[in-house]
């Protein structure tokens, strides 16, 4: 090497010379990037583990080993409601973070979108998911016709179709005495989204009448522990790239032929035309133009609807379904209510399932104790900063607020592991929860858009359950509520007997739908006790 340095007129030990400047250098830079981290960045003074303000490694081993939500769950356990997870990431809890984080306030500028979190559509064009503040505005007031009140009522003999025929699997699968044991996140998958399908294709897939999911849509089941490595390589540019040339041809070919099946769907629906309730008939104009939305955006959207419409819903369903079984107590008073207020089945509507008290508080504390997207989906403080809690945060801060860990924090409920309905309806023993501090549905003007049809949704579809079967946990179920966590859920089979009812009005419980529509749950509740 030294001949080499002499031939090109360079003094001996050149080389070495600058080889043993850029090691200095690098470790400079190292020693330089520690010191940083933990004495000098504005967050280094938010509590975490020292190694959480070097790197996100920790993070990111938790979530593909599927134990984000409990790992994070445990530091703010251990440091409190804020807590530094990677070097630039916050994450809270309570109501107040949901406001300052998520919400609109007049003076103060949005936290926009990490756009390092959220998934860019395989076609290019941003869902209502990822598209900046401005374009949101105008795309969420062109799509929320589709989801309101009128158009719910309009909808409504659709999802009353779909609830009896999932009522009609249940008994298939069942037997007529029960002696059969069926699956219920596998039955509400199955309706979930073949009323999305109906709602959004014009079509739906079929799955109730088979019983079974079609290739389409165990991809999304199979797809879910994909998520984190999706997440890591948007987060760093080069392994993004990496993945680009390793990426099997399978997984690419899965991605790819998701998205084609749903946008072939939807070609398909918008060529034909319908004069039936759903989505598009309530988007497009009287031409049946797309107006605001592009083709491309049209195609991004269904996919969404197709995602959030339907899985999550479910999965409320399911993990209502079993707190319900491991709280007997809680799932007589609320079959008492359903079953005493209707003595048809024909007769549970959406306007009477949204009067019913008990029924409402069971969704919320389900929510809360089981929410269906149990992580945090962070937020970038804007190019001014923002005040967070109290706290100034500089620009470019990701923020977030933990669902589980808020919903989960004796700070913000009482017996927070507690399956409680009541603290939903005013009962004294809860009256210091902050029940603000729940927000499954997120908060502020990115909030869920279709929060009053899941609501709708998930009140029929427990109530026509409840009202014609007497379920049972079967033991290869009684630990089903430890699962992993993909950013949603992994959800095991959740196995039941389901015994069809014979009678639709329970003893001691006065002689009528009429007399027990008057009779308050509370009044029972406390008769109960």
């Amino acid at each position: 090497m030294s001949g080499a340095a002499e031939s090109a007129g360079l003094e001996p030990g050149f080389s070495f010379k600058i080889l043993s400047t850029m090691l200095f250098l690098i470790l400079l830079y190292i020693v330089w990037t520690i010191l940083y981290a933990l004495f000098l960045h504005p967050l280094r003074g938010f509590p975490g583990p020292q190694i959480a303000a070097l790197t996100r490694i920790p993070f990111w081993i938790a979530s593909l080993r599927g134990n984000e939500v409990r790992w994070l769950h445990s530091l703010h356990r251990k440091y409190g409601p804020v807590v530094r997870f990677g070097p630039n990431d916050l994450s809270y809890t309570g109501a107040q973070a949901w406001k300052d984080i998520y919400g609109y306030q007049k003076g103060k500028r949005e936290n926009f979108k990490d756009p390092k979190f959220y998934p860019h559509p395989i076609n290019g064009a941003p869902s209502l998911l990822t598209l900046n503040v401005q374009e949101h505005t105008t795309v969420r007031r062109t799509i929320a016709p589709a989801f309101s009140d009128r158009a719910l009522k309009e909808q409504e003999p659709m999802f009353q179709r779909f609830a009896d025929l999932m009522v009609a699997t249940i008994r298939k699968g069942t037997g007529d005495q029960g002696e059969n044991s069926v699956d219920m996140v596998k039955i509400y998958n199955l309706t979930t989204f073949d009323i999305m399908a109906q709602l959004t294709y014009g079509e739906s897939l079929g799955l109730l009448e088979a019983s079974e999911y079609t290739p389409w849509v165990a991809l999304v089941f199979k797809s879910i522990s994909f998520v984190p490595i999706l997440h890591i390589t948007q987060y760093y540019p080069f392994l993004k790239a990496l993945f680009r040339v390793l990426e099997p041809k399978s997984v690419k070919n899965m991605r790819t032929s998701h998205y084609k099946y749903s946008a072939d769907r939807l070609d398909k629906r918008l060529a034909r035309g319908s004069d039936q309730p759903d989505i598009w008939n309530l988007i497009l104009d009287k031409d049946g133009e797309q107006g605001l939305l592009t083709v491309p955006q049209m195609h991004s959207t269904a996919e969404l609807f197709m995602s959030a419409g339907t899985e999550t819903i479910a999965t409320l369903l399911s993990g209502l379904t079993y707190l319900l079984l491991t709280n007997p107590r809680s799932m007589q008073i609320l079959t008492h209510e359903i079953r005493g207020t209707f003595e048809l089945s024909e007769q549970i509507d959406f306007d009477s399932i949204a009067r019913l008290p008990y029924l409402n508080a069971c969704i919320e504390e389900g929510l809360r104790m089981y929410p269906p997207a149990p992580s945090g989906f962070p937020r970038v403080t804007p190019e001014v900063g923002n005040t967070i809690v109290g706290q100034w945060m500089p620009p470019g801060v990701s923020v977030s607020v933990h669902m589980t860990s808020s919903n989960r924090d004796p700070k913000n409920f009482k017996d927070p592991d507690t399956f409680a309905p009541e603290r939903w309806m005013g009962d004294p023993a809860y009256k210091d929860d902050q029940r603000d501090a729940s927000q499954p549905f997120s908060f502020g003007p990115r909030s869920c858009l279709g929060m009053g049809m899941a609501w709708h949704e998930m009140r029929l579809l427990l109530s026509k359950v409840l009202f014609n079967f007497d379920l049972e946990l079967c033991d290869e179920s009684r630990d089903w509520a430890d699962q992993k966590v993909y950013l949603l859920w992994q959800k095991k089979p959740l196995m039941c007997r389901a015994v069809p009812v014979t009678t639709t009005r329970p003893p001691g419980l006065g002689q009528g739908a009429a007399e027990q529509k008057r009779r308050t749950v509370t009044e029972y509740i406390r008769r109960k006790n």
